[in-house]
């Protein structure tokens, strides 16, 4: 196994001779991840040669070009100060796996050659990977070649040492099309995966999961879930169906249905959805209901509380064992400021209430319902604020004959 640290270049830059147009690069890091830079070895430093025109790539660190730069004007700006070997990637190709870069790495060194390519199509006379010397390279790069292809050419050229060495055949993604095969091929690799460590998956067609995220087994993924990276799910869960999760953690024996949760927590026992959105910044506790059509932002739920439906708090500290019904609404903005609403254990929110933050609540309190809550409350109180009923005899019958009903 390879022990030594390689320098690996992804070429940006504009269209050439290979048909790479800047913008596909783009689309290749965003379907599961770093996808070039989860395939390369431990042993290899990314950097990413791009034009200033082209957007950086997140995590990755990058060297910046003239948008006028051309192949070996990028190449030379990359390898400066560069000693010993050097990789480099004209055509991201997402699917060659980390121990087919190794096959090349050791070749290169083994086999003590100048140039080593590793040739993953059917072509001979086409490549897009390739180790050098970063000496040999420096002086292929003064002719001037557009390609890594006519740089491999040169080599031969210039007597330089080469070899080539062959691995299945892989998918170069010049634009779209290409990057949506090979992100169908790396999805079935990391569901495979996954499904080996005791995750059950539906459909592994329609299943959408990073390789920067983590699930527990026994957990079941239905089909139509994405589970972006960062994402943590424990075990014996139920995730979806059609079900996002961005950077979110979810406890042991949870169920996530048909919701969306972005950069937030949610305990162990509880169930989310059908239709819930957890924005970021929120913290629900163990043994909670966040039902179908609420929203929670920037919200901490303590244990056991229940916000079954139709509901959305926002900037809120709700403690343990809280009771929501249909309709409240945390009122945390007056059109200038966001406020905060504090909510004690054990209160009973009834129907139709809204919270006009900055409000208190203390322990077990209840609000009726239909209660606009605008003054702190204290504990064990019941808040009603609300005009009386009257109930006006025989008004409604009346009204109806002067329309000519019974």
């Amino acid at each position: 196994m390879s022990c030594f640290q390689l320098n690996t270049i992804l070429l940006g830059g504009r269209k050439g001779e290979d048909g790479i147009y800047p913008a596909h690069r783009e689309i290749l890091f965003s379907p599961a991840g770093r996808l070039v830079a989860d395939a390369l070895p431990e042993q290899c430093s990314l950097l990413y040669a791009r034009q200033q025109s082209e957007p950086e790539l997140e995590g990755i660190p990058s060297v910046v070009c003239p948008d006028d730069a051309d192949f070996s004007e990028m190449v030379l700006t990359a390898i400066e100060g560069m000693q010993g070997d050097v990789m480099l990637i004209s055509v991201p190709m997402p699917d060659v796996t980390a121990e087919e870069y190794r096959m090349a790495m050791d070749q290169h060194r083994e086999e003590r050659t100048d140039v080593t390519t590793l040739t993953c199509g059917a072509l001979d006379d086409i490549w897009h990977i390739a180790v050098y010397k970063v000496d040999t390279l420096r002086e292929i790069l003064a002719a001037k070649p557009d390609t890594l292809t006519q740089s491999i050419k040169i080599a031969a050229d210039i007597s330089a040492k080469t070899s080539a060495c062959r691995t299945h055949s892989h998918i170069d993604v010049y634009n779209a099309c290409d990057a949506y095969r090979a992100q169908r091929v790396l999805q079935h690799r990391i569901n495979s995966a996954l499904m080996m460590r005791g995750v059950t998956i539906l459909d592994p067609e329609y299943t959408y999961l990073s390789p920067y995220c983590e699930i527990g087994s026994g957990t079941t993924i239905l089909p139509g879930t994405m589970i972006r990276p960062g994402s943590r799910v424990g075990s014996g869960c139920t995730i979806g169906p059609n079900t996002i999760l961005d950077r979110a953690q979810v406890g042991d024996r949870t169920s996530v249905n048909s919701s969306q949760i972005y950069e937030s927590s949610v305990g162990a026992d509880a169930t989310v959805g059908p239709f819930a959105y957890i924005r970021p910044g929120c913290s629900v506790g163990d043994d909670t209901r966040i039902g179908d059509f609420v929203e929670l932002k920037k919200a901490e739920i303590g244990n056991g509380t229940k916000v079954s439906h139709l509901t959305y708090i926002g900037d809120a500290s709700v403690g343990e064992r809280v009771n929501f019904g249909c309709g409240t609404v945390v009122v945390n903005y007056d059109g200038y400021v966001k406020s905060r609403t504090i909510i004690g254990d054990d209160c009973f929110i009834g129907c139709n209430t809204n919270l006009v933050a900055p409000v208190e609540l203390g322990d077990r309190v209840l609000t009726a319902a239909g209660t606009t809550v605008t003054r702190d409350v204290p504990d064990g109180a019941m808040a009603v604020a609300r005009a009386r009923q009257e109930n006006k005899d025989g008004w409604n019958d009346r009204r109806r004959r002067m329309h000519g009903q019974k």
